[in-house]
């Protein structure tokens, strides 16, 4: 064997008994909830499709694209890096957008395509949070630059409120660093328009929508729960979610939905964005109270639906607005997006997306390499 080539990886690095008791404790706990899960959603398959489908949930995407249609998709993505240094913090941002698979855009699309910004700064708790609000401030702006007919978001749309509320909680606080500080307070304005913008995909030549890869969120579960109390009290189905529980039931090419996206306010609250008090010395009291009342009323009309692609990809979570589940050309148009973009053998999300993630995951060993 040639031991110069041969490629290393993380576990030659542990000692082989550390390796042998990690492998036996993956088999007697992972695999085997993994096999018990599997069981369980196979006994109650049958059920749930009828459910479904007594419902009008379940579709063929055939029922639903019925002409022809080709939009241009673009997916955008986001990433940020933190390498610490003995005097200084070196923080990389970036985010990029990329163009999926033909048909291509023919509309001017302002270049460049990604965003990237390093910054020299002093050890601050808060830099992670102001990190990742400049990151979904990037990615908002590249989205809304886009002048492709669907727009693919990394992430539920649903992240981007929290994070940007949790931003501007940070702004001015002694652990915040200065210049991420200025750089968020300069983009205030831009960033609560882009997202004012995603979230309503007012425009009827162009739809935005957010693909998170993974989700705790089941609203079809509690759907099945309220129409047989069987299914709670004998399998516990809200306890799953519904990616999960979808990516085993449906067949290639159906959908599920759909379905008004909803929050348990008893647990969780209702949906709110913090740090009025900086979004008002940003952009002034009444023009920030204006941007809150539209943000939320925008998420309070968010809906949910999910796609299988393939028997071999898991099924899509796909967050729009309420304009675009409640129009049936519109709600097409999505679909067949995903149709073009999401069947690609060993890629489990729609093509652009995983391009982008491609690119922004490297951020972090790119910034390491150009580091000194």
């Amino acid at each position: 064997m040639d031991y110069d080539n041969k490629r290393q990886t993380s576990l030659d690095f542990l000692p082989e008994a550390m390796v042998d008791e990690m492998i036996q404790k993956y088999n007697s706990s992972v695999l085997s909830n993994i096999q018990d899960y599997i069981v369980k959603v196979s006994e109650i398959k049958r059920k749930i499709r009828a459910i479904l489908e007594d419902k009008g949930l379940l579709k063929g995407s055939g029922d639903i694209v019925q002409s022809r249609i080709d939009p241009t998709v673009c997916g955008v993505d986001g990433s940020y890096s933190i390498s610490r240094q003995i005097a200084v913090d070196v923080v990389g941002i970036a985010a990029v957008a990329v163009e999926g698979l033909p048909p291509y855009e023919k509309r001017h699309w302002e270049r460049p395509h990604h965003i990237v910004r390093v910054y020299p700064i002093e050890h601050k708790s808060n830099t992670p949070t102001l990190a990742s609000g400049l990151m979904f401030s990037f990615e908002l702006e590249l989205a809304s630059k886009a002048p492709h007919n669907v727009i693919l978001i990394d992430g539920s749309l649903t992240t981007h409120l929290i994070k940007t509320g949790m931003t501007f909680s940070a702004l001015d606080d002694d652990e915040t660093p200065i210049k991420l500080n200025e750089e968020y307070k300069e983009r205030a304005r831009s960033t609560l328009e882009s997202l004012k913008k995603v979230l309503r995909s007012e425009r009827s030549d162009q739809i935005y929508a957010g693909i998170p890869k993974y989700s705790s969120r089941n609203e079809i579960c509690k759907i099945l729960a309220d129409e047989d109390e069987r299914l709670e009290q004998e399998f516990g189905i809200t306890g799953y979610n519904d990616k999960a529980l979808l990516s085993l039931i449906l067949k290639p090419d159906e959908i599920v939905g759909p379905v008004k996206l909803k929050k348990d306010e008893k647990k969780e609250g209702k949906w709110h964005i913090s740090g009025k008090d900086k979004i008002y010395e940003c952009v002034g009291e009444d023009e920030g109270n204006k941007y809150i009342e539209d943000i939320l009323d925008a998420l309070n009309r968010l809906y949910v639906f999910y796609y299988k692609p393939t028997i071999a990809h898991p099924a899509l979570r796909v967050e729009i607005p309420e304009n675009v589940a409640k129009n049936e050309y519109r709600l097409a148009v999505v679909v067949k997006a995903l149709q073009d973009q999401a069947k690609i053998p060993g890629i489990l999300e729609p093509y652009p997306l995983y391009i982008a993630d491609m690119f922004v995951k490297h951020l972090g060993g790119a910034l390491a390499q150009i580091d000194p």
